[in-house]
């Protein structure tokens, strides 16, 4: 007798199970090509660039002159007030180091001198020791609700971001470099650009956080010897470790991330007009009725290329802005604004058409 089943219950696919082997060879092929494969993509992860942050990011400073330990950016939900929070750090396990010790001293006795002078001995209290445990899995994964900041895009911006916490309210900075998280609606103080540290040796997914007045983002230590966050440090005078942060975010939505990146560079739109044409569908967007609009000026060029059949379909270049269209797509009146535009070089095409054929009478 057979598994039980409803009636009109559809019925499940059969798949076909690989073996063990080629699902080995293929997840270390996928490996090699991209450093954050699909088995990689759960938790939390370092930023690959600045223009892939996306969704709740964790920020960290590593450990620094003036903090005795990595610290990340939180918020004080009862004052809301935003500080550095201090992370722990790993306790150092004195018996295994004495162990570790005697074990290179007896390995030392064995080798000559040539291999003795290429041995790099490592010590467990140096500050070296200090830097790898700041980059343990503590120090990568959030404690509190109150140290995660959703990253939100700005449109038709390559690096501008806004960071809301868990309360609603936006990251600010004033202009005397006061850094606060009291407003639930956005507005130009509230805007951050991420760009990339100039500092080749850092891990991956440090950053700048530029306010709206151009200052970075940093902790500074002020009065009884307290430590809080500013955003009034000035690029032009150099970047330290304190407006270095690392970011890390949810490997969920690095796919997401990276299909946003794609749109705002405009390459996800030629990449749709090439499939168009070489599969002969007329329309954007494959038929779909959704269009990815990356290059706004090479958008319209496109779509009077493709509907106006006047003038042999080619571009005649308009005295409005591209500005305005802009303003329409933040408006979403896009596709009224291009179809105004259209007529517009229609009538203009047939008055060149009807001035040609006076002068030719």
């Amino acid at each position: 007798m057979g598994k039980l089943t409803f009636k009109g219950e559809p019925k499940k696919k059969k798949h076909k199970s690989r073996s063990s082997s080629s699902r080995h060879d293929s997840t270390s092929t996928s490996n090699h090509d991209d450093p954050y494969s699909d088995q990689d993509l759960s938790g939390w992860i370092a930023v690959p660039e600045p223009g892939l942050a996306l969704g709740p990011l964790y920020l960290t400073l590593p450990r620094s002159p003036i903090t005795s330990s990595p610290v990340c950016l939180a918020l004080q939900p009862t004052t809301g007030k935003v500080h550095p929070f201090a992370l722990p750090v790993p306790e150092k396990n004195t018996a295994s180091n004495a162990d570790d010790s005697k074990a290179r001293r007896s390995l030392a006795a064995t080798l000559d001198q040539e291999q003795l002078e290429a041995l790099v001995d490592y010590d467990p209290s140096s500050n070296h020791n200090d830097s790898l445990a700041t980059t343990s899995t503590q120090t990568q994964t959030p404690t509190d609700i109150h140290h995660v900041w959703v990253c939100t895009r700005i449109p038709d911006s390559q690096d501008k971001i806004t960071l809301r916490s868990a309360t609603g309210k936006f990251l600010a900075a004033d202009q005397f470099g006061q850094v606060t998280a009291e407003r639930e609606a956005r507005g130009m103080l509230e805007e951050w650009s991420i760009e990339p540290s100039s500092n080749p040796d850092l891990p991956r997914g440090t950053v700048v956080l530029k306010s709206c007045h151009g200052k970075l983002l940093s902790i500074d230590l002020v009065a009884g010897a307290k430590v809080e966050v500013s955003a009034d440090a000035d690029p032009a005078e150099g970047i330290g470790p304190t407006e270095e942060w690392q970011v890390w975010m949810q490997g969920e939505y690095l796919a997401k991330a990276k299909q946003q990146l794609l749109e705002r560079t405009g390459t996800k739109a030629t990449l749709l007009d090439a499939r168009a044409k070489a599969s002969s569908i007329k329309g954007p967007g494959n038929g779909d009725g959704l269009t990815i609009v990356g290059n706004l000026g090479g958008a319209e060029q496109e779509t009077i290329k493709r509907f106006q059949a006047r003038g042999q379909g080619r571009y005649v270049g308009s005295t409005e802005d591209v500005s305005e269209l802009a303003k329409a797509r933040r408006k979403g009146k896009l596709s009224e604004a291009m179809l105004d535009r259209r007529v517009k070089l229609k009538r203009l095409v047939d008055e060149n058409q009807a001035y040609a054929s006076f002068l030719m009478c």
